[in-house]
């Protein structure tokens, strides 16, 4: 209703555990325990059978997951399959890295659309023939999705200069203003985690030493994401030694750069890591 949906209160239907003491509703099919399966599989085909094209919500998978995965996967199929049939549609919600990893894998993949649920981020997905590019955030308690058109690595590219002393992200920007790059600056770890996530940057220029939280820490969080986890990343630091080196090519960065920099090795690294991305830049 907030939504200026119409709302049929005779076609919202729940299914609920009874658990002694609790008060019943007409509106409500009840089953014994989140065990049931095969009374709730037949609540789910009777409902859409009598409503097909409607929805189902299934508010926690967590609860099933935690069951005899054979049993469970045997139950999504059937719901799967049946909610297809008369044309609906499911939507579920399962806790992050609460079930064991087999057991995710497995209901994840009954699923055509999996939005990994952060505070902003993107999603895409193949539906058949189409492809679906969105960006979301949570706002007020709400997810709200827009549409996006996936650019192509061509052309300009925006870059995300991370460091602490303003100094630094100047410098570079103004080494670098005669080439096909935007920019956007970050001063801190938690601002380069957030920019990240808003602006999609085709690459980041990433400082080690920062006092809330270094480089490392950074390129953990983000390699941790779906949205970013593909990002290239080229750390600039004056902090030379192979050890410092190596910590970061363990983590998944791409480049090295050490401090000072010369503009035409910072400029050559970045062209050399985004054609490995398949950038190709505009005649």
């Amino acid at each position: 209703q907030e939504y200026k949906y119409y709302i049929d209160s005779q076609r919202i239907i729940f299914i609920d555990v009874l658990t002694p003491g609790k008060e019943q509703y007409n509106h409500v099919l009840y089953f014994s325990s989140p065990s049931d399966h095969t009374k709730i599989a037949s609540h789910i085909a009777q409902l859409f059978d009598k409503f097909p094209g409607s929805l189902l919500i299934i508010d926690s998978m967590t609860v099933l997951g935690n069951d005899n995965i054979q049993i469970v996967e045997s139950f999504i199929n059937f719901v799967c399959t049946k909610v297809s049939e008369k044309k609906g549609s499911i939507i579920s919600i399962l806790g992050k890295d609460t079930l064991k990893t087999e057991s995710e894998a497995i209901i994840k993949s009954f699923f055509e659309i999996i939005v990994e649920l952060t505070s902003i981020g993107e999603i895409h997905a193949e539906l058949g023939m189409k492809t679906l590019d969105a960006r979301f955030h949570v706002e007020d308690g709400k997810l709200c999705f827009e549409y996006i058109q996936k650019k192509l690595k061509r052309g300009r590219l925006k870059i995300l200069i991370v460091d602490d002393e303003p100094d630094i992200s100047d410098l570079l920007q103004l080494s670098l203003s005669n080439q096909p790059y935007d920019f956007v600056v970050a001063y801190n770890g938690q601002q380069a985690i957030e920019a990240t996530l808003k602006e999609r940057p085709d690459l980041i220029l990433l400082d080690i030493m920062m006092p809330d939280m270094d480089g490392y820490e950074v390129v953990e969080r983000l390699k941790q994401s779906t949205t970013s986890s593909n990002i290239p990343v080229i750390m600039i630091s004056a902090k030379t030694a192979v050890e410092d080196k190596v910590r970061g090519m363990e983590l998944g960065i791409d480049d090295y750069i050490s401090k000072p920099f010369d503009k035409r090795e910072v400029n050559a690294r970045i062209r050399m890591v985004m054609r490995r991305y398949g950038w190709m830049e505009e005649d």
